[in-house]
């Protein structure tokens, strides 16, 4: 079986949870995954994130200040955003947003940061990916101050209800599922990624976390993503071919990425 599969978010540049990167992106082609899409955990490790992005083939970055980091966020961070995001291998601002689960920073201050960040991508002209945990109805409130705006979005680790998810596809973002579908208990978030429009579907593994049920408890990595993806499959009475093949077109289309540009060339003439 021949599949092209893309991860739509994934932390490659942890160290602690990933010493054997090369090893892990190896599997991951092996696995089909031959577009992983990398986002920095905050701007100290954007650096990394965008080096690992120019080395590795079918790998790109996304930068940006994380809701955990807001606290500590300083106009000096945004004006290193600036100079980050002009690296042609950054396709987007993120992961962006608010989390009042964790309360890692103010909520006051994430809102600021957010905003500050939203009006950053929009003069950028770059996509945005969105973290938002428990904070759903203020999340939608900020983005949609900024409707006709933003040129894209990802609602990263989606894992609302199907009325959030339409507020969501209205404002024009594409929804990714994590492992979190092929948990047991999600069987309220099979419906969503059910019903939900399949051209604005994407999967993603957020590793080293969330993996899919078959590897619960262990770290999570990009080659895993297929068993989200035949997950997906099931759910939608489609083959998993049918599932990767919508689901790489959306990601190269959430991000404006040119299919030619993202494989290398064995891979391009490999399908």
């Amino acid at each position: 079986m021949s599949i092209r599969l893309a991860d739509s978010h994934a932390h490659l540049d942890l160290e602690d949870h990933f010493p054997d990167q090369a090893a892990v992106l190896r599997r991951a082609r092996e696995a089909g995954v031959l577009l992983v899409i990398n986002v920095a955990t905050g701007l100290a490790d954007a650096p990394q994130v965008i080096e690992t992005a120019r080395t590795s083939p079918g790998v790109v970055a996304i930068v940006g200040g994380h809701p955990h980091g807001a606290g500590a966020m300083t106009e000096a961070d945004l004006a290193a955003l600036d100079s980050l995001a002009a690296d042609p291998k950054v396709v987007a601002i993120g992961e962006i947003g608010l989390d009042f689960y964790r309360r890692r920073s103010p909520e006051d201050i994430q809102q600021y940061w957010f905003r500050r960040q939203l009006e950053f991508a929009v003069a950028h002209k770059k996509v945005v990916v969105i973290h938002t945990r428990e904070a759903t109805s203020v999340t939608l409130s900020i983005l949609r101050e900024y409707r006709g705006r933003i040129i894209g979005g990802v609602m990263h680790c989606f894992d609302g209800s199907l009325t959030e998810a339409q507020a969501f596809l209205d404002l024009g973002f594409y929804l990714s599922f994590s492992g979190t579908l092929t948990y047991p208990k999600a069987g309220g978030l099979r419906q969503v990624a059910a019903k939900a429009p399949l051209d604005r579907i994407l999967v993603e593994t957020d590793c080293p976390y969330l993996p899919p049920q078959p590897w619960r408890g262990k770290r999570n990595e990009p080659a895993y993503v297929v068993a989200t993806a035949r997950q997906l499959a099931a759910i939608r009475g489609l083959t998993l071919e049918e599932v990767a093949a919508r689901t790489w077109a959306n990601t190269l289309a959430a991000f404006g990425l040119e299919e030619a540009t993202v494989l290398a060339p064995d891979q391009a003439a490999n399908p």
